[in-house]
């Protein structure tokens, strides 16, 4: 596509947003629910007077407004500004949309003004652009007598509190949930071990834990979106979503609370259920993680990459990551064993998880993790050093630290009989245990640091 195709493409982008912002002002003056539902994709969400997800609870949500005495008339949108994202092939496919908002309404017989501002994302499916979130806020809602008649509401006042980016918090997009795919072993009825993986891995990353735990714990392992033999859903993915589909397994599996150990990402669902159901985990190890990854803005970019251009583009780097040289060239069977279920995942999977890693960051939430937690830092880690995951450590409320010299991000394949023991230690010692510290001392606020 030429420079002149794609700035046609974009203008033409633009415009079918603004028509896309048309339809859902008539079809909410209409009444017509059929389709302001169908201008929203199946997993759109609206966040604003309430939270409403999917085509039947969008729908229940725009009716309730009318049953609620809510009607409204000449909903007036202004100032829209599109910001699209950058271009696949040529065409643009998602873009942000900011804009005003000002309607007349009745609210239970009295007449009343509303105003504020619409946030919203939108995407093209099958070649329609579609809202995959409408977030509204209001910044005047009243009477129409108490304000619009004595000057207190004015369309400059509303525009003056715009701004494009405000600091107001950004309400977080959580994708559908996914049914992850999963692997159960060791003796029914022990304690239940939960093992979540790094991204472009499956289940087997752990197979050395599982043969010396079995005998201790019920291990349940699982795939992440596009791995091994979960589906791969368009994302993006959200890590609180991922943590959610997590914790929808152990429901299935009737499991209450759990042990959980996990490697980078999956270590980072860990503290993702840590945070939004606290009451699931036993303990939690967090292996080779981080509470925010390093340079954010460039997993957006890998996503990018590897949808373009297919896993090939991700394996020559991943190695030098994920072992030492001293490793490849000692257990090089082992290392193309786990590069190749880096080639067999699906595209789509690891970009959806590569963009929730990149949006990840739980620094600041870290003192609400009050599980025992353990985190294991490779010394030899390029991805997320020791300096990155002590972090961690240091901000949960009860947390130990490790740090395994020699040991790069695969930490648990790496040196997989020290994590191993581990893992068994602190999740089978008192209030989760205590991990083992030969040679440790005291780390910085009283929780045990070792380098073995």
């Amino acid at each position: 596509m030429t420079t002149a195709e794609q700035r046609l493409a974009r203008l033409e982008a633009i415009e079918e947003i603004r028509a896309l912002d048309a339809r859902y002002c008539r079809a909410l003056d209409d009444g017509d629910w059929d389709t302001l539902v169908s201008l929203f994709t199946d997993d759109g969400e609206f966040v604003g007077l309430r939270h409403a997800r999917g085509p039947v609870g969008l729908r229940r949500f725009f009716a309730g407004l009318a049953r609620e005495g809510l009607t409204s008339f000449w909903h007036h949108v202004s100032n829209l500004e599109v910001e699209l994202d950058d271009a696949v092939d040529g065409e643009p496919a998602a873009a942000r949309v900011h804009s005003l908002l000002w309607q007349p309404c009745v609210r239970d017989g009295v007449p009343h003004v509303a105003a504020g501002r619409y946030d919203d994302r939108v995407v093209r499916l099958d070649g329609e652009w579609r809202y995959r979130r409408k977030r509204v806020s209001f910044d005047y809602f009243a009477p129409l007598a108490d304000g619009w008649e004595k000057g207190v509401f004015s369309v400059e006042d509303a525009a003056a509190t715009f701004r494009t980016g405000a600091s107001e918090p950004e309400v977080e997009f959580v994708h559908a949930p996914i049914d992850l795919a999963h692997r159960i072993d060791g003796r029914e009825g022990a304690p239940v071990l939960v093992l979540g993986p790094s991204l472009g891995t499956d289940l087997h990353l752990f197979d050395e834990q599982v043969d010396a735990l079995a005998d201790e714990f019920r291990i349940v392992r699982y795939d992440l979106p596009g791995h091994g033999a979960s589906p791969a859903p368009a994302g993006p993915y959200t890590m609180a979503g991922l943590a959610r589909d997590v914790v929808a397994l152990l429901d299935r599996l009737d499991i209450g609370r759990a042990h959980y150990a996990g490697v980078s990402i999956g270590g980072a669902i860990g503290q993702q259920i840590a945070l939004d159901h606290p009451g699931r985990l036993e303990t939690l190890t967090v292996i080779a993680s981080a509470a925010r990854f390093a340079e954010p803005s460039s997993w957006p970019a890998r996503a990018q990459e590897v949808r373009a251009k297919g896993m090939a583009a991700m394996i020559t780097s991943r190695a030098g990551v994920w072992f030492t040289h001293d490793f490849v060239r000692t257990r090089n069977e082992e290392a193309v064993r786990l590069l190749r279920m880096l080639g067999a995942t699906d595209p789509e999977g690891y970009a959806g998880c590569c963009e929730a890693i990149g949006a990840f960051d739980v620094r600041r939430r870290l003192p609400e993790i009050t599980v025992p937690t353990l985190v294991i830092a490779g010394g030899a880690d390029p991805a997320t050093p020791p300096e990155m995951a002590k972090i961690v450590a240091h901000g949960v409320a009860d947390g130990r630290y490790v740090v395994i010299d020699g040991a790069a991000h695969l930490t648990n394949v790496e040196a997989a009989e020290r994590v191993t023991g581990l893992v068994r230690s602190f999740a089978a010692g008192p209030r989760g245990g205590t991990a083992p510290t030969p040679g440790g001392g005291e780390d910085r606020g009283g929780r045990r640091a070792s380098h073995s």
